[in-house]
């Protein structure tokens, strides 16, 4: 467990907040798809840690972006420029960071450990098409963090706005898949709704094509002691523990 200083924060509405912490090993370490658990420090309230995924790194911090959905988040949302976390981690398993060519699905909060991947791939050259999807227009912020990257990246909200696609990121990128054979080497990456996740893997376009999926799960330690988390394997046998078999997983490995 370590101690992180927040060093910025910065809120969307009521819902969302982003935190900048002054924490260098974790800063060092952290690769796309690990999580920290997060509690306030000389607090028990809330008493269990909270995990998030990592956002980014930037020297000896590192961002955590997450929406205020429970009492713990709320708890969260309340801090402010100064205050002092425990915070331990990088936890877990990441995303595989060599495709020739990656295609990258985010819905609503799931872009913040998809945005860390898509720095890694920028950072390396490696091309990559973003498609984030939103439910409304309160939402539709996290369109300006793909202004980070140059290239491909599209957008959806299922509420009506003007000159965005209107419908599920799951259309969008259906149609942008049609007609188009993908590369030797390619690979999706995805992070949103589990019903998201599990219509995406019953994508016919993208069938044979490694599919990775980074699961949101409730998570009592982050390190497979508590058994809280588990999901279970697709042949059956047994039972995957996010915290530490993930939370990213091949979505071939699960049972949907």
């Amino acid at each position: 467990m370590r101690e992180a200083i927040i060093e910025e924060k910065k809120c969307w509405g009521e819902r969302f907040v982003q935190w900048r912490l002054q924490e260098e090993e974790i800063a060092r370490c952290a690769q796309p798809g690990q999580f920290v658990m997060v509690r306030v420090q000389n607090s028990f309230d809330p008493l269990l840690g909270r995990p998030l995924a990592i956002m980014k790194v930037e020297g000896n911090s590192f961002y955590l972006f997450f929406e205020v959905v429970g009492r713990g988040t709320k708890i969260f949302s309340s801090l402010n420029v100064g205050n002092r976390l425990e915070v331990l981690g990088p936890l877990g398993r990441g995303f595989s960071l060599s495709p020739s060519q990656a295609l990258i699905v985010g819905g609503g909060r799931g872009i913040t450990p998809l945005y860390f991947l898509a720095s890694h791939f920028k950072e390396n050259k490696i091309p990559f098409t973003f498609f984030l999807g939103v439910k409304n227009k309160e939402e539709l912020f996290m369109a300006d963090f793909l202004q980070d990257f140059s290239g491909n990246h599209f957008w959806s909200c299922e509420e009506p706005v003007e000159e965005v696609f209107c419908g599920t990121v799951l259309s969008l990128f259906h149609d942008w898949l049609e007609d188009r054979t993908l590369p030797s080497g390619t690979r999706v990456y995805a992070c949103g709704p589990e019903g998201m996740l599990r219509n995406l893997y019953q994508e016919e376009r993208i069938s044979g094509v490694p599919l990775e999926v980074s699961l949101e799960t409730f998570m009592g330690c982050g390190f497979g002691a508590c058994m809280s988390c588990a999901v279970e394997k697709r042949n059956g046998d047994g039972y995957f523990h996010v915290c530490k078999d993930g939370p990213v997983f091949l979505a071939q490995e699960l049972k949907w």
